[in-house]
């Protein structure tokens, strides 16, 4: 342990994606600590790499319209709605301004590249350290796939949408790509969207082959081959690569197709997410913390929290659908009567170490997706493919003296039910940001009070700019190379 304490040392002299004047990196010599062994290396990224450890966005699922909030007089109430008011309605420097209110873990620029930083330094010891090529290979495919992860929540944040009307990936500005852990006196500027995913697309292909031949007996909690390819499929999603991303799809469930029936669960309450109980998990990941504290679903007993489950999601699943059961914690409060409102997340199971998971139930969807953007361009068979993935998912979802198969003969109806599906089976898993980006940025609106009054209305117009989040000034004055978002 002592040993390991040491190795964790090279990462807290040496980490920083904010703090130096050079750029990304705090100066420090690398030469104090290294870690000698695969064993060492291992348990490093484990601590510093992995996100099972710290919260690393709480935040996300504020930007949308899943949740809404409401005042009350009650004090934590108002904090709350205070504290992530910034995010709530989408101002512009949302991240300042979360800092400033001491909102937990809302620096995810520096959340993800500090992570990123725990990758690069696993991918540039790997070759010098005592150990079989094997486990070498072993850690390079997971820090290769990893730091790929990272960058596609960063320049899904930071930059604009690869693909449709909203933008020019050859253009536009993604993230800074920092791609070793060595300290640089040229601080970094950012790259296009095009390349930041042509970093992510090629990290990735380099990982399949080292992850199955070395990794394919990782713990659910650790990248293999399957979740390399889960993750591609998203990629070439949000890339408009259709065929790509069917390609990956039907790869990840060669290996894993498994779909929870919730018809035949007996409990109370199932986390679909959870990587100890659920068939469906290919990689788990996210502190359970990133969950259970989130600034919704308080649980006060005199009110409703801040922020909770909107009412626009939970009118769009009908009565025989069993995600509205097994996906929310439902909060009680009491004024004459004993009222509850759906508070949080039930995806997790409480206790346990992720709160998030790569999970098949979106590899079909991903695929149906595919499919049906391929019918919309006149592929005649695609269409049925995509109704096969709806059907089988819904299948496993609606109580089974209701559930009937759609049918839909229109490509465009079937996209409009399609985005509706993807929302309330993916609902609190960080994808709905990105989803609303994507399909055309449309105008959302969130009514908050943040004290005694009238509530106000906050509108994100559609193609809004600050639908691509701003980068905290902190990283601006650190580094003079980063152009700021409009």
């Amino acid at each position: 342990m002592k040993r390991y304490f040491k190795y964790i040392a090279l990462i807290c002299l040496s980490v920083s994606a904010l703090s130096c004047k050079k750029g990304f990196l705090e100066e420090s010599s690398q030469d104090l600590v290294r870690p000698t062994t695969t064993v060492a290396l291992n348990q490093l990224m484990t601590g510093e790499a992995y996100p099972l450890n710290s919260v690393i966005t709480e935040f996300s699922d504020l930007l949308t319209d899943d949740i809404q909030s409401e005042y009350n007089a009650n004090a934590t109430v108002v904090s709350a709605l205070n504290k992530y008011a910034p995010a709530f309605t989408w101002q512009k420097n949302m991240i300042d301004r979360l800092l400033e209110n001491s909102a937990t873990n809302s620096n995810i620029w520096y959340n993800y590249y500090a992570r990123i930083k725990g990758c690069n330094v696993v991918l540039d010891y790997v070759d010098q350290v005592d150990g079989t090529e094997s486990e070498k290979q072993n850690l390079r495919g997971q820090a290769l796939a990893l730091r790929s992860f990272y960058y596609l929540m960063l320049v899904n944040y930071f930059g604009k949408p690869y693909y449709g009307a909203n933008g020019n990936p050859e253009i536009d500005l993604g993230v800074p790509l920092i791609l070793t852990a060595d300290v640089t006196d040229n601080p970094v500027g950012r790259s296009t969207v095009k390349a930041v995913y042509a970093q992510i697309e090629n990290d990735l292909l380099a990982a399949i082959p080292l992850l199955d031949a070395a990794g394919a007996g990782n713990h659910i909690y650790k990248f293999n081959g399957t979740s390399a390819r889960f993750l591609l499929s998203r990629v070439y999603l949000y890339m408009g690569n259709w065929d790509a991303s069917i390609r990956y799809a039907d790869a990840t469930l060669q290996k894993k197709s498994t779909l929870k029936q919730m018809n035949e669960i007996t409990t109370a309450t199932f986390g679909i997410s959870s990587a100890v109980s659920s068939p469906e998990v290919i990689w788990g990941y996210g502190f359970n913390a990133e969950l259970s504290v989130m600034p919704f679903g308080g649980g006060q007993s005199v009110s409703k929290a801040a922020y909770f489950i909107s009412d626009d999601l939970g009118n769009t699943f009908p009565t025989t659908d069993l995600r509205a059961k097994y996906s929310f914690t439902s909060v009680a409060y009491i004024t004459t009567t004993l009222n509850t409102y759906k508070g949080r997340s039930a995806k997790f199971v409480a206790g346990n170490t992720n709160g998030k998971a790569f999970r098949t139930a979106e590899v079909y969807l991903n695929r149906a997706e595919a499919y049906i953007q391929k019918a919309i361009a006149g592929d005649g068979s695609a269409l049925n493919k995509a109704l096969t993935d709806i059907n089988l998912l819904r299948s496993n979802r609606i109580t089974s003296a209701a559930y009937t198969p759609i049918s839909i003969t229109n490509a465009q109806d079937l996209y409009a039910f399609y985005k509706a599906e993807r929302r309330r089976e993916l609902c609190l898993e960080d994808s709905r940001w990105f989803d609303l980006r994507r399909w055309g940025m449309p105008e959302l609106k969130h009514t908050i009070q943040l004290s005694a009054g009238t509530p106000q209305v906050e509108t994100l117009q559609q193609n809004d700019n600050r639908y691509t989040l701003a980068i905290p000034t902190e990283a601006l004055t650190r580094n003079p190379n980063l152009i700021q978002n409009p």
